[in-house]
């Protein structure tokens, strides 16, 4: 199991992941995404000492999410020795103790693929909302494009486990619209998805970069993808 994490500007938060994913002895790859604080020099720093792989892709520019997860995911599964790819946020809004909840909830109900479900009691209400607006949208997509039924809860959240052979030939959009167009190509691939509730803080360190507008333009993307499809 490898970790891919995509990061811009988290020199507050990207060590605090690094520790916890080693305390779990699981490799990761992390995407520099154009920082230009510390990022990528306290990773540099960290590997060298680290008990776990740690590799480090960096962007000279910002290139957005999508890209970053793309070129993450590429990397991994050039490696050819991970069966799963973990996906979670360099802001330590998740948590990594989680990821054992998760694969276990993977393992014993035979999935191929686990999403992380945000407790929206501790979710903005301006969040609850796109969130749950997302879900809906993304649900409805899934089944126009797979013809297959899915519901999701929180198909923003950006913290999953899924088995690396659906990951081949994937297409990730374009920013905040990964989430959407890797649940979209899984169900269209038959995966097994199923879900499970993780822990997230909003602490003061963690900067979130989506907006209304960006909500706005994930759903055209999704509904772009679907119809050139």
């Amino acid at each position: 199991m490898i970790a891919v994490i995509p990061v811009f500007n988290e020199e507050k938060n990207i060590l605090k992941v690094l520790k916890d994913l080693e305390d779990l002895n699981i490799d990761a790859v992390v995407v520099d995404d154009g920082s230009n604080d510390n990022t990528a020099e306290l990773i540099k720093n960290f590997s060298k000492n680290s008990k776990i792989n740690i590799y480090l892709i960096r962007n000279e520019k910002n290139e957005g999410k999508a890209r970053a997860i793309e070129k993450g995911t590429k990397f991994a599964l050039s490696l050819n020795r991970y069966k799963y790819i973990v996906y979670i946020d360099g802001d330590y809004q998740h948590k990594p103790r989680d990821i054992p909840k998760l694969f276990r909830t993977l393992k014993e109900k035979n999935a191929d693929a686990v999403f992380g479900i945000r407790n929206y009691k501790h979710i903005p209400i301006h969040r609850r909302l796109s969130n749950f607006l997302a879900s809906i949208l993304t649900s409805l997509a899934v089944l126009i494009y797979s013809k297959r039924f899915y519901f999701f809860k929180d198909v923003q959240c950006g913290f999953r486990i899924i088995k690396s052979e659906f990951l081949k030939d994937i297409k990730f959009g374009e920013g905040y619209a990964v989430e959407h167009f890797i649940a979209l190509q899984l169900a269209k691939k038959g995966a097994k998805i199923v879900e499970e509730y993780i822990s997230v803080e909003y602490h003061r360190d963690a900067i979130s970069y989506i907006t209304p507008r960006k909500i706005l333009e994930v759903a055209k993307h999704v509904v772009k993808f679907i119809l050139l499809e």
